[in-house]
C-alpha cells in the first residue's frame, strides 16, 4: 500500500503477477484509502481488446469519476478504427487539460489489451508525452509491451511484482482467522508457505481443505498451480455433497450467476442460500459489484471447473447451454443468451435466439449489438434468414457500411428461403433498396413516387410503419414539410403500436423538424419537451429525444443548458448513431462554444465533425458545416481564413461559373452552400453580390413550405441591401408581419449576423417587444445596443416609467412588483436605458438626472 501511494509521484505504476496473487484486492484496498481523489477505475474483460469498446469504456470511466473531464474532446469518433495512436493520446490529453487536480487512471487486467497494437501504442504516446496531471496504474498478469526503459532511468516507474504480493507468516495467520480456520502449527505453516510461495489463492485453497479434512490434509499439498488445481479437485470437491458439487461444476458455465438462474438452468433448489455461503468463504465465488445477489468465480477456479465438467459429464453441456440460452433470453440478457445458444452448437437454436435478439435490438435502436454478432457470425448462412437479414441490413445502412449492406441485400434478393411469401419478399427487398438509397445517396435523391408507392404496397406487412417513417424523411429532405408531417404522424402512431420505440422517436424528431420548418417553433418545442420529460433513463431513444431537446434549448437562447446536454450526448454518439443526430449535436455545440468566446475550441470541434462526415461524403451536412465555418471565420475577424475556405471548398469557382445567376430547384445542400458563399462575400466586403445570391435563394424557397429557412435568407437579404437604412423599425416590422415574431429565434440571430443590431436599433426607434420575448432574447439586443447608445429622448414610454421608478430609489425587485414585469425583463430594460443614456450603471443614471435638474434650477 505504501509503495502504491509513493508511486503517485511518477508517471506509471505497474503491478505484474499471475492470477490469484491479489492484484485486484490490493487495488481496491488502496482505492478505499483515497476516497476523495480523482481516480478512474477500469476493470477489463476479454471483450475489451476491441479498441472502440475499450476507448468508449475508458472515456465513460473518466467522465464519471473525474470532475471537469472534457468529454467533448475525447469522443468515440476520436478513437475509431482509422484514428492514429498519437491522435487518440492527444485527444485524451486535451480532455484532461481543464482538470485542476491530479488524476489516477487505474486499469486492471491490462493483459487483455496485449493483442491490440494500436491501444498499446496509444499508451506509449501517453507515457512519452503525458498530461502533467495524469498518473497511470496498470495491473497485468504479464508485463505489457510498453516502452518503459526510459521511465526506469528517470525514476518515473514504480513496479510491484509477485515478490511484493507474496503472503508472509503473519499475513497467512490473518488469512486463517478470516477463513475461520483453527490455528495451524508453525511447522505446517512454514511448509505451506514454502510450497505455495505465498500465493494467496493457493493458501486459501489449502486452508479450506484443512478446515474440511483436518490439518493432515495439508501434508499432501503441492504448491505449483497445476498441482493446486488437481489438489482442489481431489480434496475440496470430493468433500462436498453431491448436490453442491454439481452446482459448482455446472454453474461454472456462466460468466456470472445468481440463485434463480441456478434454480432454473441446473434444476437446483435453494441456490441463493448456497451461493451466499460459498461467497462468504471467500474462495469459490466473489460478489459482483453493484449487482446484489450475483456472483462470479475466480477465473482460475472457473477454468478448472469447466474442464472437470467437460470430462465428467460432456453429455450435459448441450442441454445446459440450451436452458441457459432460454433463461437469459427471458431475463432480457440477449448477449448471454446468444453466447450460450452458440455454445450449444445447434443452428436452429442459435437462429431462433438471434431472431429474437435482432428484433429487440432493432426496436430499441441498439444497432451496435446487431453489428457485434454479425461480425462474430461472419459467413454463417443463418444471417440470411428474413427476420435476421432485414434488421441487419438496416443496421449496416444506418452505420454507413453501404457497400456491405448492398452486397448482403443482393444476396438476400436472390435467395428467398420460403419463410415469407414471394410478394412479401419483393416488398422487403424494395424497402431495403430504397432505405439504402435514402441514406447512401444523401442529397442526390431521385425525384419520384417510389416512397409513396412503397407505403401502399407495404400496408399488409410488418414494415408498413417503417415505410411511413421513411417516406416522411424523404419528403422532408425534398422540402415538402407538410406532406412529411402527415406521414410522420401516421408512422409514429403505427410504430408505437408495434413496439418500435426507437423509430417512433425518430418519427417524433421528424415531426419537430417539420413544425420548425413550417415556422412553428413553439409547437416544435412543445413536442420535444413533452417527449424529453417522459423518456426512460436509458436506451437509444434517449439520444434522439435529447438531441431534439438540444435544438429546442438553443432556439430559446438557453445556450448553457444546450451545451451541457451536448456534453452528455457526445460520449454516447458513435458510428451507429443517426447522421442527423451526430451533425446536430456537433454543430450546435460548436455554436455554443463560439458564442461563449471559445473560438479555437469551436474551430477544432468543426474539424472533428468534418473528419466524421468525410468518409461517407455526406454532402448535405458537409454544406451545413461549411456554412458554419464561414460564419465563424467572418465574425471572428478572420477574413483571410474565410477566403481560404471559399477557395478550398470551390465556392469562388462556382460563383465565377454562374452557379447563382439563375434560380434552380431547391435542395438543402444548395441553400447552405449559397449561405456559406454569402458569409464569405460579406467578410470580403461585397454585400451587393451577396444580396444577388440571396435573391436567387429566396425565389427557390418560394416553391417550398420552409418558412424558417425563407426567414433566414430574407433577413440576410435585408441586411445586405439596407445596411445603412435608418428605418430599422420598419424593416423589422416587415419581417414580423411576414414570418411572425415567434420565428425570430436564436437561430436567426446566429445565421443572419447583424440581425441583433437591427432589432436593437428598431427598439431604439420605438418598437415594443413582448416581455416573454425579451426574457429569452433581451441579452442579445442589449449587447449590441450598448455599443450604439441612442439619445435619452428615445426612451420608450415603458422605459421612461422604469427610469422614473429608478430615480425614486426603488431597487430592481421593487420596480418589478410596481410594474408587473418579471425581474429578468426589468434588468433588460435597465440595460437598454443605460445604453440610450450613455451611462454604464444605476449610479451614473441617477447622477445624470441630478445634473439636468441642477442646470434647470440654475437657469
Amino acid at each position: 500500500m505504501q509503495k502504491l501511494q509513493g508511486g503517485l509521484s511518477g508517471r506509471l505504476t505497474l503491478i505484474t503477477a499471475p492470477a490469484g496473487y491479489g492484484k485486484t484486492t490490493l487495488i481496491r484496498q488502496w482505492l478505499a484509502t483515497n476516497p476523495g481523489a480523482a481516480i478512474a477505475l477500469l476493470a477489463l474483460t476479454d471483450q475489451d481488446g476491441d479498441q472502440a469498446r475499450f476507448f468508449g469504456r475508458l472515456g465513460e470511466a473518466l467522465r464519471t469519476s473525474v470532475p471537469r473531464f472534457d468529454a467533448s474532446a475525447f469522443t468515440p469518433f476520436d478513437t475509431g478504427n482509422n484514428a492514429a495512436p498519437v491522435d487518440i493520446a492527444e485527444a485524451l490529453s486535451c480532455s484532461l487539460a481543464g482538470v485542476e487536480q491530479p488524476v489516477v487512471l487505474v486499469i486492471d487486467d491490462f493483459q487483455y489489451l496485449d493483442a491490440n497494437p494500436l491501444i498499446l501504442e496509444t499508451f506509449n504516446h501517453l507515457l512519452d508525452s503525458p498530461p502533467a496531471n495524469l498518473h497511470l496504474l496498470l495491473a497485468s498478469r504479464t508485463e505489457p509491451d510498453l516502452r518503459m526503459s526510459q521511465l526506469r532511468l528517470q525514476q518515473q516507474l514504480t513496479e510491484l511484482t509477485m515478490e511484493d504480493l507474496r503472503f508472509n507468516a503473519t499475513e497467512t495467520r490473518k488469512l486463517c482467522s478470516a477463513l475461520d480456520q483453527p490455528e495451524v502449527s508453525q511447522n505446517t505453516l512454514d511448509s505451506l508457505l514454502r510450497l505455495t510461495e505465498g500465493w494467496v489463492t493457493g493458501l486459501r485453497l489449502a486452508l479450506l481443505a484443512a478446515r474440511r479434512s483436518g490439518e493432515e490434509a495439508l501434508e499432501n499439498f503441492a504448491g505449483h498451480q497445476p498441482d493446486v488445481m488437481a489438489y482442489f479437485g481431489d480434496i475440496v470437491l470430493r468433500g462436498l455433497p453431491d448436490s453442491l458439487r454439481g452446482l459448482c461444476l455446472q454453474s461454472a458455465l456462466f460468466d456470472r450467476i445468481n440463485g434463480p438462474l441456478c434454480d432454473q438452468v441446473l434444476r437446483h433448489s435453494g441456490s441463493a442460500v448456497v451461493l451466499e455461503e460459498l461467497a462468504r468463504q471467500q474462495l469459490f465465488l466473489m460478489p459482483m459489484e453493484h449487482e446484489a445477489g450475483w456472483y462470479r468465480f475466480h477465473p482460475l477456479l472457473r477454468s478448472f471447473l469447466q474442464t472437470r465438467l467437460e470430462r465428467e459429464a460432456p453429455e450435459l453441456l448441450p442441454e445446459l447451454h440450451s436452458r441457459a440460452a432460454d433463461s437469459f433470453l427471458k431475463m432480457g440478457d440477449l448477449h448471454q443468451a446468444l453466447k450460450h445458444a452458440q455454445a450449444n452448437g445447434q443452428q436452429l437454436l442459435l437462429a431462433n435466439v438471434l431472431e429474437a435478439a435482432f428484433t429487440a435490438w432493432a426496436r430499441e435502436g441498439h444497432f451496435s449489438g446487431i453489428l457485434f454478432w454479425e461480425y462474430r457470425l461472419q459467413g454463417n448462412p443463418i444471417l440470411l434468414r428474413t427476420a435476421i437479414a432485414v434488421p441487419l441490413i438496416c443496421s449496416l445502412i444506418l452505420s454507413g457500411r453501404f457497400d456491405q449492406a448492398a452486397t448482403m441485400l443482393e444476396i438476400f434478393r436472390r435467395r428467398n428461403s420460403g419463410e415469407v411469401s414471394a410478394d412479401h419478399h419483393r416488398v422487403l427487398v424494395r424497402f431495403l433498396a430504397l432505405y439504402l438509397e435514402l441514406f447512401q445517396n444523401d442529397t442526390r435523391f431521385i425525384s419520384r413516387d417510389d416512397y409513396d408507392d412503397l407505403v401502399q404496397h407495404s400496408r399488409h406487412y410488418d414494415i408498413y410503419p417503417l415505410c411511413l417513417c421513411m417516406a416522411a424523411y424523404h419528403h422532408l429532405q425534398h422540402a415538402r414539410p407538410a406532406r412529411a408531417l402527415d406521414y410522420a404522424r401516421q408512422g409514429q402512431e403505427a410504430l408505437k403500436q408495434t413496439g418500435h420505440h426507437f423509430m417512433a422517436d425518430y418519427a417524433g424528431l421528424i415531426i419537430a423538424l417539420c413544425h420548425r420548418s413550417l415556422g412553428r417553433p413553439g409547437q416544435a418545442t412543445r413536442v420535444v419537451e413533452q417527449a424529453y420529460s417522459t423518456m426512460a433513463p436509458h436506451g437509444a431513444n434517449r439520444i434522439l429525444r435529447s438531441t431534439a431537446m438540444v435544438v429546442a434549448l438553443y432556439d430559446q437562447n438557453r445556450l448553457a443548458e444546450a451545451a451541457s446536454l451536448c456534453n452528455d450526448l457526445l460520449p454516447k454518439l458513435n458510428k451507429t448513431s443517426a447522421i442527423e443526430v451526430i451533425a446536430t449535436v456537433y454543430l450546435t455545440h460548436a455554436r455554443c462554444l463560439f458564442a461563449s468566446g471559445q473560438t479555437d475550441k469551436a474551430t477544432h470541434f468543426l474539424a472533428k465533425l468534418e473528419h466524421i462526415l468525410e468518409p461517407a461524403r455526406n454532402q448535405r451536412f458537409l454544406s451545413h458545416l461549411l456554412a458554419e465555418r464561414l460564419r465563424q471565420a467572418w465574425l471572428g475577424k478572420g477574413r483571410e481564413r474565410a477566403e481560404i475556405l471559399a477557395q478550398r471548398s470551390g465556392l469562388a469557382r462556382k460563383l465565377q461559373t454562374g452557379e447563382w445567376d439563375q434560380p434552380q430547384g431547391y435542395t438543402e445542400q444548395r441553400e447552405r452552400q449559397g449561405l456559406a458563399t454569402v458569409y464569405w462575400l460579406r467578410a470580403a466586403g461585397r454585400p451587393s453580390t451577396a444580396a444577388r445570391i440571396l435573391r436567387v435563394l429566396a425565389m427557390e424557397l418560394r416553391e417550398t413550405g420552409l418558412v424558417s429557412r425563407a426567414l433566414v435568407i430574407d433577413t440576410n437579404r435585408h441586411l445586405c441591401e439596407h445596411a445603412n437604412d435608418q428605418d430599422s423599425r420598419q424593416t423589422v416590422n416587415n419581417l414580423i408581419h411576414d414570418y411572425g415574431l415567434h420565428n425570430l429565434t436564436r437561430n436567426l440571430f446566429d445565421e443572419a449576423p447583424g440581425f441583433g443590431s437591427l432589432l436593437s436599433a428598431a427598439t431604439g426607434q420605438g418598437l415594443e417587444l413582448p416581455e416573454n420575448y425579451l426574457a429569452l432574447y433581451g441579452t442579445l439586443l442589449a449587447e449590441r445596443t450598448a455599443a450604439n447608445p441612442a439619445p435619452a429622448t428615445q426612451l420608450t414610454a415603458r422605459e421612461q416609467t422604469i427610469y422614473g421608478l429608478l430615480l425614486e430609489g426603488l431597487n430592481n425587485r421593487q420596480i418589478s412588483e410596481q410594474t408587473g414585469n418579471t425581474l429578468s425583463t426589468i434588468k433588460w430594460h435597465l440595460k437598454n436605458i443605460y445604453a440610450k443614456l450613455g451611462v454604464s450603471n444605476r449610479t451614473e443614471a441617477v447622477l445624470l438626472a441630478t445634473a439636468k435638474d441642477r442646470r434647470k434650477h440654475d437657469a
